[in-house]
């Protein structure tokens, strides 16, 4: 059967009497596949957030699943881009549809055609555990971005490429895990947006960023190596 919307709210869209999506996962809403999220799961309805304009939107059309959470892509070359809120490239938007967003624009994160120079830090038969850095590559001429084992995988290193130049899609190393399965690493890794990274510790910041403006050093004062937000209109 398919899951269709039943009524819209502004960015909120119900669907009613379904039981195929699952909370948080991302999922495309309508003929223009906006890209939402499930916030809401009940008996009687399922209540989607759509992350995009939902102007023409209609009650009737269809609601896709993905079978996953909303997730961001990381890699190399996302220092050196800027995105909007779902980590679409505006830049390569505005080559494709001008200075303004297209409803349903799906573009790659990072450039998937762009080639880096990649110095491979292991060799075969190496045993690697979850965090072990295995490549690294120039982001920008003054940081160095370090491409790491997933957190919830570990195994001996099968495969190691030559250093040398390649795509984020490229096959750096390949793994086999204890129960025998190969694994194939790139630079790229999907994680969960609203699940934290883990980490073995957490250094307390000490040293403030000082930016030049005064009503930040002052009122709202950021430490170095600190988050922090300015608010604005959603997708600035």
């Amino acid at each position: 059967m398919e899951n269709t919307i039943y009524s819209i709210n502004g960015p909120v869209v119900k669907a009613a009497k379904t039981k195929d999506f699952s909370m948080l996962e991302m999922v495309f809403v309508g003929n223009r596949r906006l890209i939402g999220e499930v916030i809401g799961v009940s008996d009687d309805f399922t209540t989607i957030q759509v992350y995009e304009n939902t102007a023409g939107l209609k009650v009737g059309e269809p609601i896709f699943g993905s079978g996953a959470p909303v997730c961001a892509t990381l890699g190399p070359g996302i220092i050196s881009n800027i995105f909007d809120g779902i980590e679409r490239p505006l830049r390569d938007m505005v080559k494709e549809n001008g200075a303004f967003v297209a409803e349903g624009s799906r573009l790659s994160a990072l450039d998937e055609e762009r080639v880096f120079d990649v110095d491979v830090t292991v060799k075969v038969g190496d045993e690697l555990s979850a965090g072990a850095v295995y490549c690294t590559t120039p982001e920008t001429p003054l940081i160095t971005h370090k491409c790491m084992v997933p957190p919830d995988l570990n195994g001996t290193v099968t495969f190691a490429a030559e250093n040398g130049k390649y795509r984020v899609n490229d096959v750096i190393i390949k793994l086999r895990t204890a129960n025998g399965e190969e694994k194939e690493l790139t630079m790229v890794q999907r994680w969960a947006i609203k699940k934290a990274r883990p980490c073995a510790g957490r250094l307390p910041s000490t040293r403030p960023l000082i930016t030049g403006q005064r009503i930040i050093d002052t009122i709202i004062p950021i430490a170095k190596g600190g988050a922090a937000a300015i608010p604005g209109g959603f997708g600035t």
